[in-house]
């Protein structure tokens, strides 16, 4: 099995897979263990951390502390493991670099090919893409949460292309996606490419100076295409395969990278057993991408529109609808995405207090549609409250939400009216629970 870019959780069924049995000793350590296990330690990092010179200075390192007791105080292996990882970082700036401690025995040999059991536990993952949507304006939204072993994550992520296919534009949402598997990553870029394969990214391990390739496959008409509008959004969590995930699309200029800047882990590795149930997370080589030759690790992946990872989601959705706007030859097609702008506007407004509240004067009023078939509607104002008249049916009273929307009381849920002042004109956005939402003007005089 290829090593990867491990992500705590794909981390954490490796441990699994070293086959942790019955409930072994307690988590009480002495000086022959700690000893023991720090000589193992310094031996790994020695011959297999990813670049030899900070191997060397890392395994001087563990050494000096032990000689100099540095550990001396410690008793329990958890405070061990996290001691000795902090002042491993210290040196090499290595988030993948890890030592840990399992509750449970570790085996002694290699782990093996992973078992039907494990894999049909990961396949209930469904590859880590716990939610797929189309948002209005008919844009795709994928969360991914990990990037889980091709074996197990193939078909979910082939479904939920399959889902999204025929959607204008792509937000792929990384802010919580912590790593996985560089074959599945290469899945990815698969779907949002077209043509014959090429290299991705590629790993230079140092046992042996071997170089490891990862390329697209041409899926042909499954593929999501190379020309829709991509956005990815970013966070600190974005972590190891998340973020070459993100790193990928965004050198290959295939997506717009939005929220804030990633976690900063690119070098694959794997966990080694350091005997007495500790084991290190080994980084045993260095990601090189084939455009930049570098990668993100210590730095980031830093975004292309920088705002808070909590604002991402409805920046990226903006900038979709912006960019089919400004390539929309369709005056139909054009009208219903600046109806969807407004909305994202309006909640904008109102949910940071930033919206200019309308006066019920201003609002009051015939309101026709700018664009298409639909009815007339006037805004009344009855006893100081407003209220929604459509000829032939019952007035509807609004209650107010926030900043300038309203909802239309007795309608069922997602019923709302919006209001704003735009190039002078009072325009009225009436949003239905299910159809796209539409913008009415105010008329003259009313």
């Amino acid at each position: 099995m290829t090593k990867s870019c491990l992500s705590p959780l794909v981390l954490a069924c490796a441990i699994a897979q070293l086959g942790a049995a019955a409930a072994g000793p307690g988590a009480e350590i002495d000086a022959p263990i700690r000893k023991e296990v720090l000589d193992a330690l310094a031996r790994a990092l020695e011959s297999q951390y990813a670049v030899p010179d900070t191997a060397k200075r890392l395994a001087q390192a563990v050494r000096a502390k032990q000689a100099s007791n540095a550990y001396k105080k410690i008793t329990a292996a958890p405070e061990l493991a996290r001691t000795v990882t902090d002042d491993l970082y210290a040196i090499a700036h290595d988030r993948h670099l890890r030592v840990g401690f399992s509750f449970a025995p570790l085996p002694q040999g290699p782990s093996g090919p992973p078992s039907p059991e494990f894999l049909k536990e990961m396949r209930k993952l469904n590859g880590a893409i716990p939610k797929v949507e189309i948002l209005d304006g008919n844009i795709g939204y994928m969360r991914v949460n990990g990037v889980p072993s091709v074996e197990t994550a193939r078909s979910a992520v082939a479904a939920a292309f399959a889902f999204l296919h025929n959607t204008d534009a792509l937000i792929i949402d990384n802010r919580g996606n912590g790593g996985g598997d560089p074959k599945t990553v290469a899945i990815y870029v698969s779907y949002l490419s077209e043509g014959e394969p090429y290299v991705v990214n590629t790993f230079h391990w140092r046992a042996g100076n071997r170089v490891e390739e990862f390329k697209t496959t041409d899926l042909g008409e499954l593929a999501y295409g190379a020309h829709k509008p991509v956005f990815v959004l970013a966070s600190p969590r974005t972590f190891s395969g998340g973020e070459e995930l993100t790193y990928d699309l965004q050198v290959l200029k295939r997506a717009l990278v939005v929220g804030e800047v990633t976690g900063g882990g690119a070098n694959p590795g794997g966990p080694v057993p350091l005997g007495h149930q500790f084991f290190v997370n080994m980084p045993g080589g260095q990601a090189v991408n084939p455009v930049t030759g570098t990668n993100w690790e210590g730095v980031g992946v830093k975004p292309d529109i920088p705002v808070p990872a909590a604002d991402a989601l409805r920046k990226a959705h903006e900038l979709a609808i912006d960019r089919l706007m400004t390539e929309s030859s369709d005056p139909t097609g054009r009208s219903m995405l600046e109806a969807v702008a407004m909305k994202l506007q309006t909640i904008a407004e109102a949910e940071s207090g930033s919206a200019t509240r309308l006066a019920n004067v201003d609002i009051v009023g015939t309101y026709v549609l700018e664009s298409g078939a639909g009815p007339t509607l006037t805004i009344l104002e009855r006893d100081g409250r407003l209220m929604e008249h459509i000829d032939g049916t019952s007035d509807v009273a609004l209650t107010l939400l926030s900043g300038n929307r309203y909802k239309l009381e007795g309608l069922p849920e997602g019923a709302i009216a919006s209001f704003r002042t735009h190039e002078g004109k009072t325009e009225l956005l009436r949003e239905a629970p299910f159809g796209p939402p539409t913008i009415r003007e105010k008329q003259p005089g009313s």
